[in-house]
């Protein structure tokens, strides 16, 4: 059973990943509830890193060498599932395109119960959750949008998402957005 909180799980793995200097930023739930006006519940943390593909070995074993069991995960992504007995399930999301890491590279800091961290921005957080594409990010789009409003740089968003090729998602979240705002 775990004891540690959300944040104790995000502070052990940016610990490790900034003692290995390796660029990341806070993605998925917690990152949304920074963006938007009522918080969800999460039970994980997710997090973007920009490690080399040479380097996920050494990664693997610093994060081993302070009590995580690593999992490689691929669903939609290439991960790096971590799981601690003391601590809730974190998954790093590694960046395998140059968008990725150009979003890590321009994360804006956050203060996270006391701490600073790397945040993707609004857009770029938009951009991960349409790509991915799951019903509970689409929802998630929706509260940032309505929250975020006008300060959102469309074009960014849409150009990514015309990129990939789901560019259609960025219609669907905004329908869920207004039917969220009546």
């Amino acid at each position: 059973m775990t004891s540690g909180s959300l944040t104790d799980a995000l502070l052990a793995v940016h610990a490790v990943l900034a003692a290995a200097e390796i660029s990341h930023a806070l993605c998925g739930g917690l990152a949304a509830n920074l963006y938007r006006e009522d918080v969800r519940a999460t039970v994980d943390v997710d997090v973007a890193v920009a490690v080399a593909p040479a380097r996920v070995v050494d990664l693997v074993q610093k994060f081993e060498d302070e009590g995580w069991k690593v999992e490689a995960y691929w669903r939609q992504s290439e991960q790096l599932r971590l799981t601690r007995s003391d601590l809730p399930r974190v998954d790093c999301i590694l960046a395998t395109t140059d968008y990725e890491r150009k979003a890590i590279d321009q994360a804006v800091p956050a203060r996270i119960e006391g701490h600073e961290l790397s945040v993707l921005t609004p857009e770029d957080l938009i951009v991960f959750k349409l790509i991915a594409g799951r019903a509970r990010d689409y929802e998630a789009v929706a509260a940032i949008i309505n929250a975020q409003g006008e300060k959102l740089e469309v074009d960014y968003i849409t150009g990514w998402l015309e990129q990939f090729g789901v560019v259609e998602r960025w219609e669907r979240a905004r329908e869920e957005a207004r039917r969220e705002a009546d």
